[in-house]
This record gives structure tokens, sequence and C-alpha cells, in this order.
């Protein structure tokens, strides 16, 4: 008889605060955000989590952090273990102490130290590889201080990208070996092993995708990849993210994944 424990899922969020249109947003310039409506399709967000049998923990807010919803940039999980990262934006590093604190009541924790800048959502983790995006938030001392931490069971490999804030961003795993990539990879061979996917020419700039088992989250504006993830053997599930898009933001990036 096996008496061992099963594990559970979790996935750790955290609420919209009132300062979220201060989040950093570049790229798309001074566009007005809705926040009444943010947060309503972040709780559909965590209630799709939720229907899919995560247990979710909730983080409240904080308004000294606009950007604090995005908290995959904050934390890389692997084997019991999270690295507390370094976000390369130097606004966001006060976001980590609440992660921290949520984290360290299940896992063994190390703190990433400067000059190693990290942000989680560079970080794409596939079997015994982790690939690493080498971009304006995580810089060559982190990807170091990353292969340092996960250690010889893992496989650290840095890949060059054309412009993309992060790189699940344009690079994401759906499951069966199979490799989705939505924008330019400056080293595309670094996937050559896996079966490559392209996203939809008219939908790549507006495709991300989170993968649950043989769900996969997606925007409900991307009904060619919904076929596609269909056709692949993957029941897709909707999403309007439409309002939280505005903030550089995807469906990777507003939840820590583990277990314990």
């Amino acid at each position: 008889m096996d008496n061992r424990k099963q594990k559970t899922l979790y996935a750790l969020v955290r609420g919209i605060p009132d300062s979220f249109d201060q989040c950093i947003k570049p790229e798309l310039g001074p566009q007005p955000i809705d926040i009444p409506l943010v947060r309503a399709q972040h709780r559909a967000y965590v209630e799709a989590l939720s229907l899919l049998g995560g247990v979710v923990i909730m983080l409240p807010p904080d308004d000294r952090y606009p950007d604090c919803p995005f908290v995959e940039d904050t934390a890389v999980v692997l084997d019991g273990r999270a690295l507390i990262t370094r976000p390369g934006a130097p606004s966001r590093r006060g976001e980590v102490a609440a992660v921290a604190e949520v984290l360290g009541h299940f896992l063994e924790l190390t703190f990433m130290d400067a000059p190693a800048n990290l942000d989680g959502g560079d970080v794409l983790q596939i079997g015994d590889k982790i690939f690493v995006g080498r971009t304006n938030r995580t810089n060559d001392a982190g990807v170091a201080a990353l292969a340092d931490w996960a250690g010889k069971s893992r496989e650290v490999v840095p890949v060059d990208l054309a412009g993309a804030l992060h790189l699940k961003s344009i690079v994401n795993y759906l499951e069966k070996g199979i490799v989705v990539i939505s924008g330019c990879v400056a080293d595309p061979p670094v996937f050559s092993k896996f079966n490559i996917l392209k996203a939809p020419d008219d939908e790549a700039a507006r495709l991300s995708f989170l993968p649950l088992g043989e769900h996969v989250l997606l925007p409900m504006d991307c009904p060619e990849a919904v076929r596609l993830f269909q056709k692949e053997g993957f029941t897709p599930i909707p999403l309007d993210i439409s309002e939280i898009r505005k903030a550089q933001a995807g469906l990777t990036c507003m939840s820590v994944f583990f277990e314990a």
C-alpha cells in the first residue's frame, strides 16, 4: 500500500491594485486602463484556475506596485524549491517580499542577489531543460544565477530574442512535445527537437496561452488558435483579457504554480 501523500497543485495569484493603470507599458503608450474591467477579467481567470482543479492562493494587491498582479516574474519553482528573483525593472523589486512570504510556507527559498536580474516570464521549463530568454529584464548574471540554483539536474539554455518583452511572450510549451512560437526568436534551432507550431499570423501579436493538462486557457479573440489547439487534442478555454493586455500582459504572467 502506497501511503505517500498526494501533492496538491497550488496557483498563487495577486489582486489588481487601484494603481494598476500606472503599470509599465512603454511600448503601448499612455492608454487608459479600465480598472473595474481588468478586475472582472482577472476574476474570470482565477475562476477558470479553480474550476480546473487548482487551489488558488490570492495575495492582496499593493498599490505601491502597479505591476504586482504579474507574480510569475517574482519566482521560479523547481523540485520543491523556489528561486525568488530580482526583477529587471527596479520599480518591481518590492513585489517579491509578499510572494516569498507565502511560498516560504511550502517551499525551500533561495533569493537572487545583485547584479543578477531575472523575470520569471523569461523562464520556460520543458522536461530537463530550462530555456531562459536574454531580454531587457533578464541579464547574463541572472541566467548564471538560475543555472547555479537549478543544479546539474537541469540544463539551462539561453535564448536570444528579437524585441520581445519576455521569452513566454513569444514561445510557450503546449505539452506533448509541442512548442508554440508566436514571434521572432533569434536562434530558433534551439527548439529544433520539439514539434514546432507557428501561431496564426494574424493572431500572433495577441496570442498567449496557459496549458493546464488537457485544457488550454487562451484569449477569446484568437479563434484560429482555438482551432489549432483543438486539432492537437486539447480543450481550449477562451478568456477575455483585452483590458489586461494593455499592460503588456498575457495568461502565463498572472500566476505561479507549485505542488506541495
